[in-house]
C-alpha cells in the first residue's frame, strides 16, 4: 500500500509554524503572564510580612538612585564627618564632605553642620534645614528654632545673623 499526500498535507506542511513563532506563542501564553503575576506578588507578599527585608530593599532602591551617595565612599565620609563633631578638625571635615557630596539630606547631619566656623556653609545648612522643617515633627521644629536661637546669641557674623533673623521671623512667635 502505497502513501498518498494529497493538497491538504501540502498546506498543512507550508502552514506550520516555525519553532521561533512556537516560542513567541508560548510567552504570550496567559499561562506564562499568570506566573509572572504570581511571582510579583510572591515578593510583594514577602516584603509586607518581613519589614526589614523591606527596609533594606528600600534602601538598595535608594541607593541605586542616589548616585554618589550611595557608594560606600560616602558613608565612610558621613562617618568621619560625625566622628570629627566636637573637635578642631570638625570645620574642614565638613567643608570636605559638602565639597564632594553637597550638603546632607538627613535632618541630624544637618543640625551638626550648624556647629562648623564657617558662615556660607552654616547660611546653606539653615536655608537647607527651613525647607526640611515643615515635614518634621513639632518637637524636631521646636528643637531647630531653638537651635536657631543659640546660634543667633552666640554668632558674631552678621551674614549669620541675618539668615537665623530671617527664619525666625518666617516662624512667627
Amino acid at each position: 500500500m502505497s502513501v498518498v499526500f494529497d493538497d491538504y498535507d501540502d498546506e498543512y506542511y507550508e502552514r506550520r509554524p516555525s519553532w521561533r513563532e512556537i516560542d513567541r506563542r508560548r510567552d504570550r501564553s496567559p499561562h506564562t503572564r499568570l506566573r509572572e503575576k504570581h511571582e510579583r506578588q510572591g515578593l510583594e507578599k514577602t516584603l509586607a510580612r518581613s519589614s526589614w527585608l523591606k527596609e533594606k530593599y528600600l534602601r538598595e532602591v535608594e541607593k541605586l538612585f542616589s548616585g554618589k551617595k550611595g557608594t560606600p565612599e560616602h558613608e565612610k565620609a558621613l562617618k568621619k564627618l560625625q566622628n570629627a563633631y566636637g573637635t578642631r578638625r570638625f570645620t574642614k571635615v565638613a567643608r570636605d564632605y559638602v565639597r564632594e557630596y553637597g550638603l546632607p539630606e538627613d535632618w541630624s547631619t544637618l543640625l551638626l553642620l550648624l556647629e562648623v566656623s564657617d558662615e556660607n556653609l552654616i547660611c546653606e545648612t539653615l536655608e537647607s534645614l527651613r525647607r526640611l522643617a515643615p515635614e518634621r515633627s513639632p518637637i524636631e521644629r521646636q528643637g531647630f528654632l531653638a537651635k536657631v536661637r543659640s546660634l543667633l546669641l552666640v554668632t558674631e557674623s552678621a551674614r549669620v545673623r541675618a539668615c537665623a533673623e530671617k527664619i525666625l521671623a518666617e516662624a512667627g512667635p
